[in-house]
């Protein structure tokens, strides 16, 4: 094989290696994290003095665990609660699971079973008196 035939073999080798990798990054998935990202980015203000409100409660605000043994989770709160509590996969949001809820005084239990393994955000939006609170956990099932 002369050069003249190993220089036209490396530009077909390079072509099919950008190819390659043309056609393998069309295949990814660059969806948002969430679908209203920006909407909730411009609403970022609020989010925050929603979190202040909720660290002011101190040890009376909502306590958010994750029972490994029984695969599943547990919050607590000293007081009526009514508000949305919401799994959030960071990195598959088709995986996220929102939920109403409501509670009066005693644990609420949430089953995790059907949760893949992996890391999770657990955000808790409430309302009391008038007021809006957030808080959020990052946990590890």
């Amino acid at each position: 094989m002369n050069w003249g035939h190993k220089i036209v073999l490396t530009f077909v080798v390079f072509a099919a290696i950008i190819i390659s990798m043309v056609v393998i990054s069309m295949r990814q998935d660059v969806s948002l994290v969430a679908p209203d990202y920006y909407k909730q980015e411009i609403a970022y203000t609020e989010q925050m003095d929603k979190l202040a409100n909720a660290n002011s409660l101190g040890d009376n605000a909502p306590q958010i665990k994750y029972d490994h043994s029984k695969r599943q989770f547990v919050i607590t709160s000293k007081e009526f609660l009514k508000g949305e509590l919401h799994f959030y996969r960071p990195s598959d949001a088709s995986k996220d699971i929102k939920l109403s809820l409501l509670m009066e005084g005693q644990p609420k239990t949430v089953d995790a079973s059907n949760m893949i393994s992996g890391f999770w955000k657990v955000k808790l939006n409430w309302e009391k008196d008038g007021k809006s609170y957030f808080t959020e956990k990052n946990i590890v099932i």
